[in-house]
């Protein structure tokens, strides 16, 4: 009778009944366990069975089954905890675990209970390592793997100077210029009682801020600035203690300061001078122009000269300076090689990556004046009866003035003569220099004759004549001074009588060092310069010393003959300029005009003064004479020791500056730092962590460094209740739950961190123990079911009785 398939449906109810309470008593264990995801066990009838009725076929069930245990993925509430590694995830997602013995991060937990064991991992109380990424500079690193902060920091070299100040705009232009750098003298470093490099009255105001080095010292560093002559233009100098510069010198100052390979703070007034600058701000006191110098060791910077100028890529945003404080030694396997470590200044302003022009300045050596007993200048409306020169001596009918040399593109002009005629104004003398120099002339506030070329950028503009004649007359005069019109610089140049051009017929363009011999004409149209034709300088080096030395000129390739070290030959005039360095000790160059020019390596001082010279060329194989005829000696033009004069090279500049939100100014307040910052710090050790909403954890070291070293991932899946559980809140992959989407916290769906924070289990007792009445119910029910059952069938077999 199917009267005995109750007794079966009843067992299973009574098994599946035990089964739900042990989910229940599960549950309820687990009730204070850290993140514990509660289970829930559902039902299914089984198969049921066809018997006959009166009615036809129909269906008797066979009992329950367990359907699933599911477990229950809902959000748990938070617990606020003292432990900063404690982390709970609010949302989706788990975190990621990778046993001791797997190379694989292949379990997962909601439970955040972290610690750093003694290796400096961040691991779960079981020693499974949290998964993650390192950070750099705030920025992931690498792939996911396993988090360790570090018990210590190593030392990071400043690479990055901030400094924003005011400078007071009530301070007045000076009247005599004398720039910071013709101030400083790191040689004071070391004198038996050491003063200090700079004098106190000769800047304005001073910042100084801390930086670092790579093996974690620190050292100052200290901007002077000081008012120029120029309306709205300040002058700026990074600098540091002499006697922790320790700067590289270059191949070329190697040269020029030899047998010093690094900066001698005994030797060079430049120690300590890292970078010199000017600021030229607008009218509102905004940041308009910055230009920036390196100082060699001579301290010598020659601003005028484009010689140290620092010229900026369009992708640079700061202009750098040199710190070497350990004696880096230089990476000649980089391209170029670095010479000196360096570190950017930023004033509150960035470069534009824009490039811009500026045009060449000539300025007469002396000025004239209008009045004798005021001393009030000439102006380009004076009349010449009432000019005199610095001596009170006036200009008379009759005086003339010669100016001969070369514009912009190298074109020579002259001798043009203006004669003076009383009556006409100066401005007569200004329109024939426009026209036969193509430049801009005026006279300065100093009464002197300035010369502006009319086309920007690196110009060949030069007079190599500029006398004054008075044999017409018994005046004497010389209202622009004597000698040269040129650019100022503090070392002695010397310059070829003639020039060399690079067509034949003594027509433009001039030579340049990269010129083939074959293409090296005189002004007269002669070439013909071959292998084997010798050119034989005679003169003095900058010491005195007598030189007369031959040049060879050789076929590309060959090895030259005076230096064994000197590179081969090219084929062009850079090995003439080779040769020369060499023999002179001096630096060789075509200026724009084509004429040979030497400048001496150092600079004219009160205790030296250069005797660098060429007194005569001789020519052997060829009629050419391009730096002109023999027994012709050089133009020299003396050093300019005094005061600058405005004068510059035409050249492409990035000076162009656009101020950032926090700046340096020019208002009229007290000069004062508002802001100052760098990125260098001294090795130091842990002493806390902190954790953010988005999993980073943050290292607060003794040295005041707060670091963010790295940052937890989370992980999740599409099926989360297909994750097998192994115990110890771990998880692992199945193919039901499917792969896992890893990420950052907060992204693409994933749950943020509660730091301080675990998360309680989410089993509801409430809940439970409803759940705990009604499956005792239902156990009851299916046992009644049975005793009920056997009664029947006790009954059934009473029947034979």
């Amino acid at each position: 009778m199917s009267i005995s398939s109750s007794l079966y449906s009843s067992i299973s109810g009574l098994s599946t009944m035990g089964n739900a309470m042990s989910v229940l008593g599960d549950n309820v264990a687990n009730v204070n366990t850290v993140a514990y995801k509660s289970s829930r066990a559902t039902f299914q009838d089984v198969l049921s069975q066809s018997v006959s009725t009166a009615s036809g076929s129909r269906q008797v069930g066979r009992g329950v089954t367990l359907s699933t245990v599911d477990g229950l993925f809902a959000q748990g509430s938070f617990e606020s905890s003292s432990t900063p590694t404690d982390m709970a995830i609010g949302g989706q997602g788990f975190f990621m675990l990778r046993g001791p013995d797997s190379s694989e991060a292949d379990m997962y937990t909601r439970a955040g209970e972290f610690r750093f064991d003694l290796e400096g991992n961040l691991v779960n109380p079981m020693g499974y390592f949290a998964q993650g990424w390192t950070l750099e500079d705030g920025d992931r690193s690498g792939t996911i793997g396993d988090l360790n902060i570090g018990k210590s920091t190593p030392p990071i070299t400043t690479s990055n100077v901030e400094v924003i100040a005011n400078l007071d705009s009530r301070i007045g232009d000076e009247t005599s210029e004398e720039r910071l750098f013709e101030s400083w003298n790191g040689t004071n470093a070391a004198l038996v009682t050491p003063t200090p490099p700079i004098d106190s009255t000769k800047y304005e105001y001073t910042s100084a801020i801390k930086v670092y080095d790579s093996q974690g010292a620190s050292h100052d560093v200290t901007i002077y600035f000081d008012k120029t002559t120029t309306n709205n233009e300040w002058e700026f100098m990074v600098t540091t203690d002499p006697t922790d510069d320790l700067r590289n010198l270059s191949a070329n100052d190697q040269q020029m300061f030899a047998p010093s390979e690094q900066m001698d703070y005994t030797l060079h007034r430049g120690a300590g001078a890292l970078m010199y600058g000017t600021i030229q701000f607008t009218t509102s006191g905004e940041i308009d122009k910055i230009d920036a110098w390196n100082i060699p060791p001579d301290g010598q910077v020659d601003p005028a000269r484009n010689d140290n100028r620092i010229v900026l890529d369009t992708d640079d945003s700061y202009f750098e300076f040199p710190a070497n404080f350990t004696g880096e030694a230089i990476d000649y396997t980089a391209n170029p090689p670095v010479i000196n470590p360096t570190m950017r200044l930023n004033l509150g302003a960035q470069y534009g990556g824009v490039t811009t022009t500026q045009p060449q300045v000539l300025v007469s050596d002396g000025g004239a004046r209008s009045d004798t007993q005021t001393g009030a200048v000439i102006t380009s409306a004076t009349q010449w009866s009432s000019v005199y020169d610095s001596n009170n001596t006036r200009i008379e009918a009759g005086d003339s003035f010669t100016f001969a040399g070369f514009d912009h593109d190298g074109s020579a002009v002259g001798p043009w003569i203006y004669t003076v005629v009383p009556t006409d104004r100066v401005q007569v003398l200004l329109d024939g220099l426009r026209t036969n120099f193509g430049v801009n002339a005026e006279i300065d506030e100093q009464g002197r004759l300035r010369m502006t070329d009319a086309i920007q950028g690196d110009s060949a503009l030069a007079v190599t004549q500029f006398t004054t004649d008075s044999t017409a007359s018994t005046s004497g005069s010389l209202p622009f001074g004597g000698g040269n019109i040129d650019i100022t610089t503090a070392k002695k140049q010397i310059f070829s009588a003639g020039r060399a051009l690079s067509t034949a017929g003594g027509t433009i363009p001039p030579v340049t060092a990269q010129t083939p011999w074959s293409s090296v004409y005189d002004e007269s149209g002669d070439g013909g310069i071959v292998s084997g034709n010798t050119i034989t300088f005679n003169g003095t080096m900058s010491d005195g010393t007598g030189v007369s030395k031959i040049f060879t000129v050789m076929a590309p390739g060959a090895q030259p003959d005076w230096s064994g070290t000197a590179p081969l030959a090219t084929g062009t005039v850079q090995d003439m300029l080779n040769f020369l360095e060499f023999n002179f000790e001096a630096e060789a160059r075509i200026d724009p005009a084509g004429r040979l020019q030497l400048t001496d390596w150092l600079a004219d001082t009160s205790s030296y003064t250069s005797q660098l010279n060429i007194t005569d060329i001789d020519y052997v194989g060829t009629t050419s004479v391009p730096w002109g005829p023999t027994d012709t000696p050089f133009e020299v033009h003396a050093a300019d020791v005094g005061t600058e004069d405005g004068s510059q090279m035409g050249d492409t500049v990035s000076n162009k500056f656009k101020p950032e939100a926090l700046a340096t100014t020019q208002y009229a307040n007290s000069s004062t730092t508002i802001f100052q910052d760098q990125d260098g710090y001294a090795s130091g050790f842990l002493q806390s962590v902190s954790v953010d909403t988005e999993g980073v954890v943050t290292g607060h070291y003794s040295n005041g460094q707060v670091i963010e070293k790295v940052q937890v991932a989370l992980a999740s899946f599409n099926n989360p209740t297909g994750l097998f559980k192994n115990g110890g809140n771990i998880f692992t992959e199945t193919t039901t739950s499917g792969a896992p989407t890893t990420g950052a916290p907060g992204d693409n769906g994933l749950g943020s961190i509660a730091p301080n924070a675990l998360e309680q289990s989410n089993v509801d007792l409430g809940v439970e123990f409803v759940k705990l009445i009604t499956v005792q119910r239902g156990f009851q029910a299916n046992s009644k079911i049975i005793t009920t059952t056997d009664e029947m069938l006790n009954d059934l077999i009473n029947i034979k009785r």
